[in-house]
């Protein structure tokens, strides 16, 4: 279960968020099927909904296993590519370290040069932004939201 702290930290992100992508942009938001995840998914999926956030008002999060705890690189990099090809932007919530590892996989060049949030680790409630490159499967990092800047 979240605390009462991570709540808090999650909607902060999520507003953050929201000022971030504007009410314009549909967003489909899957989630690991882990307690935390879920939560977590719920609250950004309620906080944007009522910011007006187009395709949000009665959406509910799409829980996944290929995002549970310790998930399969492959299996992510296989839901990124299928949500990718919806042409909606998505919103995955999941678990450190896989999430880390796939958005090293996904944007290689981060790692060479990583913004200096993701540089210091991913951190709970984290957000990384990313838009896709041609050849498809390629991705740059284009903005992070760091819950500990926020102060």
């Amino acid at each position: 279960m979240l605390t009462t702290e991570g709540r808090a930290r999650v909607q902060e992100v999520a507003l953050h968020l929201h000022r971030l992508r504007g009410t314009s942009a549909p967003l489909k938001i899957l989630s690991s099927p882990l307690t935390r995840a879920r939560q977590t998914a719920e609250i950004v999926a309620e906080v944007l909904g009522a910011a007006g956030v187009t395709g949000m008002g009665s959406s509910e999060p799409e829980h996944r296993a290929e995002l549970a705890l310790d998930a399969d690189l492959d299996g992510n990099l296989r839901l990124v590519a299928e949500a990718a090809s919806s042409g909606t932007d998505a919103l995955l919530v999941g678990h450190a370290p896989s999430v880390d590892h796939l958005i090293r996989a996904l944007a290689p060049g981060a790692g060479k040069n990583p913004p200096a949030a993701v540089a210091g680790g991913f951190c709970t409630a984290m957000v990384v932004a990313l838009s896709p490159l041609d050849p498809p499967g390629q991705w740059r990092m284009t903005d992070v939201l760091d819950p500990r800047t926020f102060r």
